[in-house]
Parts: C-alpha cells; structure tokens; sequence
C-alpha cells in the first residue's frame, strides 16, 4: 500500500546523509494529491498543535497519528488545512483518505513527512512501510486489483505471514507469524517484487496483511466457485463478488441440466 495513487516521489529520506536527523521520508504524490494510510488501526491525534503550546509537533503542521494494530504508530505530516478526512477515536484501514497532501506547518513546498515509530516511540525507516525504497526517485504504485480473484494456497508450514512486503515484518501477533499449512487464503492484489521477492496482499482472519510468494512453501491458485466461497468465508474476506460469481456458476449449471434434460427426452421420444 503506497500513500498516494500512482507515482509517489521521495525528496528526502531517513536518516540519509544529507539529513542525517530526519526521522521520516519526505513524499510527494504527482498524480493524487490524496493521503492514504498504510496500515489500519486508531486515529489517535488529527489536527494541528500550536507553536505556543511547547514541544516540536508544531512543526507538522496538520497532522494524523494512527495508532497501529501492530503496536506502532503511523504519523502523516503537513496536510493542508481543512483537508483532514478522519477523527480522533475513529477506526480506519489500510487505504483509508486522511487528507490532502499540504504545505502547513514547518514546510518548504507541499509534501508529505511520513514518519513511523515503534512501541518504544523510537522512529524507524518508514520507507517499506510506504511501498518505496529509503532513496530519493520516483517510486509507482504497481498494486492491481486482480478481477478474478486468486488464492494463496500454503504448501507448507514456512509460509510466513508479514505486516507489510518487506522479510524484516513478520507477523508475530498472529499464529507465531506462519500461515497455515492446506489453507488457501484470498488474494486482495500482487503488489510487486522487492528484495527478489514477489508480494501479495492477503486476507487472514479478516486482517490485510501480506505474504512472499515461494515455491517451496506456497503457490498461487484459481478455485472452484464454491471452494472460493467457502475459503473467502473462512477468512471474514468481502464475499460479495465471489456469491455473484457463484450464483451465475449455478445458473450455468442449472441451464446446462436443463438443455441436458430436453436432449434425453427429444432422445427418448424418438
């Protein structure tokens, strides 16, 4: 997940050597002004501090914290004013608008500072985060929403399940961070390749949450109307598209029947 749709340009990077205290990365959307999260949880802070009220916060400008699911905490900085689309205490998800990319705050020209900071609150590279590379260039968001909807068959029990697309985020929190031997899950998107890896976006327990496709421990499947069904229930994925999938696979079914029936009664009459 990349904070803005399309091309996301990084002008300034983590803790790189030209700005060696940077604690975040610095984005600009050229083709969608719109802020996206990159992880669910709680708008925990959204609006602006004053500089009178001490500390450094002022200098973000419009702000939105989300406080992870994950335990960290996800800061998107210097959003323009009156653009914030969430709340405080409000639940959002990955993909969610927070607002609109600006220029408030302690800023030189409209951008984004994206920054993420652990359980302790020491700030770590956000860059795999926001589906880019800690590099300055323009980085484009490749994710495609797949029209017939695949599965991540798991083969075999080191299948590891990540926060995000990167071998360094591996999901503790959920089954010790492996995916279940003989489960297919839904595929929401294949996001790409990183590190000689290729990505795909799953659902796992009705969470987002992302998986390296192997050969040796998992395989990308297409499955039967109702076997797509009945994985895409057992994950609390959006069943909505595969039941229309499956009632017009009846239909073909049942109008198959039908014309099979006509031939052995014009046979049986003959």
């Amino acid at each position: 997940m990349m904070i803005f749709k399309g091309r996301n340009r990084v002008t300034s990077g983590f803790r790189l050597a030209a700005r060696p205290s940077h604690n975040g990365i610095d984005l600009v959307g050229d083709d969608d002004k719109t802020v996206h999260a990159v992880a669910g949880g709680t708008v925990g802070f959204a609006g602006a501090v004053s500089k009178s009220a001490g500390g450094l916060t002022w200098q973000w400008g419009y702000y939105v914290r989300i406080d992870g699911n994950d335990g960290r905490k996800y800061y998107y900085c210097h959003l323009a004013a009156g653009s914030l689309r969430v709340r405080a205490g409000q639940r959002v998800q990955a993909g969610t608008a927070l607002g609109t990319m600006g220029n408030t705050g302690y800023s030189f020209g409209a951008h984004t500072h994206f920054e993420v900071r652990n359980a302790y609150g020491t700030p770590i590279d956000p860059a795999s985060y926001a589906g880019v590379r800690n590099a300055v260039g323009t980085y484009t968001d490749t994710e495609s929403e797949d029209d017939n909807m695949k599965f991540l068959k798991v083969t075999s029990g080191k299948c590891e399940v990540f926060t995000a697309p990167n071998v360094n985020a591996v999901d503790k929190h959920y089954n010790g961070g492996k995916l279940t031997e003989g489960v297919c899950y839904p595929v929401q998107a294949e996001v790409g390749s990183s590190g000689g890896y290729s990505w795909v976006r799953i659902f796992v327990a009705g969470v987002q949450r992302y998986a390296a496709v192997l050969a040796d421990r998992c395989q990308l499947v297409t499955l039967s109307p109702g076997d797509a069904f009945a994985a895409c229930v057992a994950q609390g994925g959006d069943t909505a598209e595969l039941e229309k999938q499956l009632e017009v696979a009846n239909a073909r079914a049942d109008e198959a029947n039908k014309r099979l029936a006509n031939i052995k009664a014009y046979v049986a009459g003959v």
